[in-house]
This record gives C-alpha cells, sequence and structure tokens, in this order.
C-alpha cells in the first residue's frame, strides 16, 4: 500500500489544538481571580471568561484528540492497511475527504468511529447508548448522524472529481465503512444499516472480501493512474499517462 500524507494539514491543527488548550487554561485563571473581586465589573468580566474558556476548551480537546494524540487514529488505520497489495493508495488528509483508500476497484471513504457505549442502527436512525457524560464533555465525539455527514463526503469527493476533469460517468464506484475505533466501543443491531460498521481488526479484510465478491470488472490501470493523479496532484486529469508515476511516499 502507499501511503499519501499532509502532515503541514496535521501539523496546523495539531498547533491550534494546543494553544486552543493552553489559551483556555489562562482564560479560566483569570476568571477565577475576577470571580473573588468585589468589583462588579470584574465579577462579570469573570462569567465572559468562563464562556470563552469553556468554548476554546472545547475547541482544544477536539483537535487535540483527532490530531495530537499518540498514536493519531490515521496512524492506526494506516497500520491496519499496510499489508493491502501495492495498488492501494491511503490519503490522509491530502484528498477531498479526511481519509480516503484508493484501490483496483473503486474508492473507500474511511470513517473512523471514536464515539463510546453501544452502537446500533434502529428504525432507519444510528443510536448511542451508554456513554459516559464525562468523556462528552471532555471532548469525546458522539456518533452524530453518520448517513448526513457520509452523504455530504461522497458528494464532495465526486464533485471534486467531476471538477478535476473526470466526469460522473467515468467515475470509479465510491463504497464508504465506518470503523470502530475503541475497545470499549459495542456495536449492536446493524444489519440493515446502509453504511457498514466494522472493528478496527477486520477492516481490512473486509475491504478485500468487498473488492474481491463485489468487483466484477477492476478498473484499468490507465483509470486508477488518472485517478491518482488527481487526487495527489490536485490538478485536472491529464488526457494520457504515459510515463504517469504514482506517488511513493
Amino acid at each position: 500500500m502507499k501511503l499519501v500524507i499532509n502532515e503541514k494539514y496535521i501539523k496546523k491543527y495539531k498547533t491550534i489544538g494546543n494553544y486552543a488548550t493552553i489559551s483556555s487554561l489562562l482564560i479560566l485563571a483569570l476568571g477565577l481571580v475576577f470571580a473573588f473581586s468585589k468589583d462588579m465589573t470584574r465579577i462579570l468580566y469573570s462569567y465572559v471568561a468562563l464562556v470563552v474558556g469553556f468554548v476554546l476548551t472545547q475547541v482544544g480537546m477536539y483537535f487535540v484528540n483527532r490530531f495530537g494524540r499518540n498514536p493519531r487514529y490515521d496512524e492506526v488505520l494506516t497500520t491496519a492497511f499496510e499489508k493491502l497489495r501495492h495498488d492501494y493508495t491511503f490519503y490522509v488528509f491530502s484528498a477531498p475527504v479526511p481519509l480516503l483508500l484508493s484501490g483496483p476497484c473503486g474508492l473507500w471513504i474511511v470513517t473512523p468511529i471514536t464515539a463510546t457505549g453501544t452502537i446500533s442502527y434502529e428504525d432507519g436512525k444510528w443510536k448511542q447508548r451508554g456513554s459516559n457524560a464525562l468523556l462528552r464533555f471532555m471532548g469525546q465525539e458522539g456518533i452524530g448522524n453518520p448517513d448526513k455527514d457520509l452523504q455530504e463526503k461522497e458528494d464532495n469527493l465526486r464533485k471534486y472529481l467531476s471538477t478535476h476533469g473526470i466526469p460522473a460517468d467515468q467515475q470509479p464506484p465510491v463504497k464508504q465503512v465506518m470503523v470502530v475505533m475503541l475497545k470499549k466501543t459495542q456495536v449492536g443491531e446493524v444489519s440493515k444499516a446502509a453504511v457498514p460498521i466494522v472493528e478496527l481488526e477486520e477492516v481490512k479484510r473486509f475491504i478485500r472480501r468487498v473488492d474481491r465478491e463485489e468487483c466484477a470488472t477492476p478498473l484499468s490501470p490507465d483509470a486508477q493512474a488518472r485517478i491518482n493523479t488527481v487526487l495527489q496532484t490536485g490538478q485536472s486529469a491529464p488526457q494520457t499517462l504515459e510515463g504517469y508515476e504514482a506517488d511513493k511516499s
């Protein structure tokens, strides 16, 4: 498997997360000092500092959890995918969607799920039960609305390909998979979900199996190279790919 990763993007948002966290602590400390004042104006400032500090805390934890943890979730997924064949390329924050796997049968939008508790799909909706309220307060992401989010990702990806010279009728199949990243997350009844959700340990085998069983006509080397050219360079697809060599980073 090839890896194309946007290190500058990761570094940027890791820095934002660190600065937001440090700033929130300083503002909350200042608010605490104001709170003990007898001056009503300063007491008012303490409430403002509390609100601003709380917002910055949430922003900081969001970016630190995503870009500052070690290992990052994208690094865990890279390890899971590293033994895929050479005709797969994993794009990490370097494509129109955050995590994208390009393969011989099309594109996979990969979405890590970090919500805790039991995840299930009931009555056409995703449900999350048994999650820890304190963890959610401390920046732990919930399940949200995956169907809407994933559809937006696919729409953005297809729009990007169209804009860069690959019209809709020439675009490859786009599949989606949600990957459970935490051991404490349990998967309940999800048989009727439109998008599969699999355990981290199973995602590589799942993608291999789907690509093997559902790919009647693999992409030609030329078509796959054309797609990777667009994804890697951000430039319109060339009319000819003679002499093209894929990114081996």
